[in-house]
């Protein structure tokens, strides 16, 4: 699959977990917002979604812990893989918060044979392993071919 050819620090496209269905569940009592399973196991989240976000856990990893202070993610001690992760402006109100006093991602021992751990570039805003927990190497679809948002930042790959 797709995994096969991935490794830490590779910007990855994957369907979102099913544990990001709960975490919405639980935030959403709007009937606007419509959360469904295919027969496929893809999420969508009023359409069909892809999420974005760079490998930085991968099978066997152990000891990742998020500081509670900074949000920032630690691999057995050592700063997670990738560049500057604070690329975005602080969001005013803070909504990521709300997702990561109880992140599932926040102290996780050992990863397993088949689980990843990712981060968006964005820590202010990114919805990511920090908040749902490991990824399943399963779901990871491909890689992207270029960055076209936000424009200043726009490159074709590798990321």
């Amino acid at each position: 699959g797709a995994f096969d050819r991935t490794m830490r620090g590779d910007v990855v496209l994957f369907r979102p977990p099913s544990a990001l269905d709960e975490i919405i569940g639980k935030m959403t009592s709007s009937s606007s917002t419509t959360t469904t399973r295919s027969n496929k196991g893809a999420t969508t989240l009023n359409g069909p979604s892809l999420f974005v976000k760079r490998v930085v856990g991968l099978p066997g990893d152990e000891q990742i812990i998020m500081d509670e202070t900074t949000n920032e993610v630690t691999i057995s001690g050592t700063k997670a893989l990738g560049p500057n992760r604070n690329l975005c402006d602080d969001e005013p109100l803070k909504l990521i918060d709300r997702l990561l006093e109880n992140g599932r991602g926040r102290n996780i021992p050992v990863l397993g044979p088949n689980d990843v751990y990712v981060l968006g570039d964005c820590k202010v805003l990114s919805v990511d392993s920090r908040v749902w927990g490991t990824l399943s190497k399963d779901d990871i679809v491909g890689k992207p071919v270029a960055r076209i948002w936000p424009l200043q930042r726009f490159s074709s790959g590798p990321f």
